[in-house]
């Protein structure tokens, strides 16, 4: 094939995605912070219902930020719905583009497709590392400049799990330049136990800021891809305007509008993950591996030199958890919180694996 591709694209990385491995039967899935309860049945019962209007484009979009603006206290204009939130960073990335260079600031580590995508639509990406584990909000304004235009902050932080607080955050946002939109996104928010939590939605009056949610993680749609901003209207209006149409499929619509209003699905799911958390923290603990406190659905621990190879022992067994090499953290491994049969299965398997690598 002869195309003719820009130097800039073929140095992009590809995003290193879980390995698409696990859909038959036997395998334990836990590499990529997905929910391990199925949707609830009113989601379900929703879906089935809709499939006999699949000859129709989506309609339902009003109704979703109708939804979301009363749960949230703000007006529908507040929000815009995406396919996933990968798109709605792209449309971030499409609408705030300005002049000849343009900036990104990202954490690192952090959720990769940031600076994925800031490369593909030809943004300088300045990568700041965690420090302790956790994003260094003042290091962050140091590298901000005059061409900065977007900074990407992920709380709770993926992959570590940690998250700042709502006080340092007001703090950040006052001493930013007004040019300087920040994306605050909160794909994991709803797991987070911390009283100090970003109360975020409060910020996007009164600051360039837009914060993410999606239903993939909590809500366990992850299949049907969809996601929402919330930010001051007219920075929502701009974002509209670089959508494809009818981005977001009408079973996904109608899904989280459903999953949406069935709190008492959350509440287990939420419960699910607490029990999860003590569980695999109290199994590290005894195998001597050095964990991060998390408020997201999965957690890191440290297993030293062989993390990798510990990752492919436990693949042999069907047990799918991440190493985070692609993350710059080669000794680390991150495992999802699971089903209490999965996370009994991943120690187990951990051990005995851990014992035939010593």
């Amino acid at each position: 094939m002869t195309l003719t591709v820009d130097e800039r694209i073929k140095q992009i990385p590809h995003y290193p995605g879980a390995m698409m491995y696990g859909i038959e039967e036997g395998w334990t899935r836990l590499a990529s912070n997905e929910n391990p309860l199925p949707p609830s049945e009113a989601v379900l019962s929703h879906i089935m219902d809709a499939l006999f209007d699949l000859n129709r484009y989506p309609g339902g979009e009003g109704e979703l930020k109708s939804a979301l603006g009363g749960l949230y206290g703000l007006a529908p204009d507040h929000f815009v719905l995406g396919d996933g939130s990968d798109e709605l960073i792209e449309m971030v990335l499409r609408a705030m583009k300005h002049g000849e260079k343009n900036g990104v600031i990202v954490s690192e580590p952090s959720f990769p497709f940031y600076a994925i995508a800031a490369a593909i639509y030809d943004y300088e990406v300045k990568k700041v590392p965690v420090v302790d584990m956790r994003v260094d909000l003042a290091s962050i304004r140091q590298a901000v400049d005059r061409n900065t235009r977007v900074i990407f902050l992920n709380n709770p932080l993926n992959p570590t799990g940690t998250v700042f607080d709502d006080e340092s955050c007001r703090a950040f946002l006052r001493d930013l330049p007004p040019e300087v939109l920040v994306v605050l996104d909160e794909a994991y928010a709803e797991f987070s136990e911390s009283p100090q939590f970003p109360r975020a939605f409060s910020y996007v009056d009164d600051h360039p800021v837009l914060v993410l949610r999606t239903f993939s993680k909590a809500y366990a749609l992850a299949g049907l891809r969809i996601g929402y901003g919330v930010g001051e209207a007219s920075l929502i209006s701009y974002l509209e305007r670089t959508r494809q149409p009818f981005s977001v499929n009408v079973l996904a619509l109608i899904g989280a509008h459903a999953a949406l209003i069935d709190t008492g699905y959350l509440q287990k799911v939420l419960a699910n993950n607490r029990k999860g958390k003590d569980f695999l923290y109290s199994s590290l603990k005894s195998l001597s591996l050095e964990y991060v406190p998390t408020e997201a659905n999965f957690i890191l621990f440290r297993f030293g030199n062989q993390a990798e190879a510990a990752v492919k022992r436990l693949f042999e067994e069907k047990i799918l958890v991440r190493w985070m090499g692609a993350y710059k953290l080669p000794d680390y491994i991150r495992v999802s919180v699971g089903r209490p049969d999965e996370n009994i299965r991943f120690i187990e398997a951990l051990s005995r694996v851990r014992d035939t690598l010593r």
